[in-house]
């Protein structure tokens, strides 16, 4: 996670990545909210939902076209990125040249969140939580 901060730094704010509830809020990661209490608060779910749902379609759609990402990927952690990339770039050409990829089952439409409790917070962690939640709001 920590490489995913450091690109996300970069970008002083304007930028910022989905999570799930099992994942701690952060200026540079979004969660739902775990008890919605107004409209605006379930209309950010819903959103979040709507959005979580295609992010998880494309990983169906990855996993799919390349089994690799499915399994026990058998290098070494350092190279995962690297077969990641690789991946979404043999998609992106196969894609430009028309070569198109269904998926074989539907991805169930699943937006289910789990809430996954979280203890030992440093002070920088339960800063960067209020930072994420003040973000969430705007």
């Amino acid at each position: 996670m920590r490489g995913i901060q450091d690109v996300v730094r970069r970008y002083d704010g304007d930028v910022c990545l989905l999570g799930d509830s099992g994942y701690g809020i952060t200026p540079w990661l979004l969660t739902p909210f775990d008890e919605p209490r107004n409209a605006r608060e379930r209309n950010y779910n819903l959103t979040h939902a709507k959005e979580r749902v295609i992010i998880e379609r494309v990983f169906g759609l990855m996993k799919s076209r390349f089994p690799i990402l499915s399994s026990q990927v058998r290098i070494a952690v350092k190279n995962v990125p690297n077969l990641v990339i690789s991946c979404a770039v043999l998609h992106n050409v196969a894609k430009h040249l028309n070569d198109a990829w269904e998926l074989e089952d539907e991805i169930e439409n699943d937006v289910a969140e789990e809430n996954v409790p979280v203890y030992n917070l440093d002070r920088n962690e339960i800063r960067n939580r209020r930072r994420g939640q003040q973000k969430r709001l705007e």
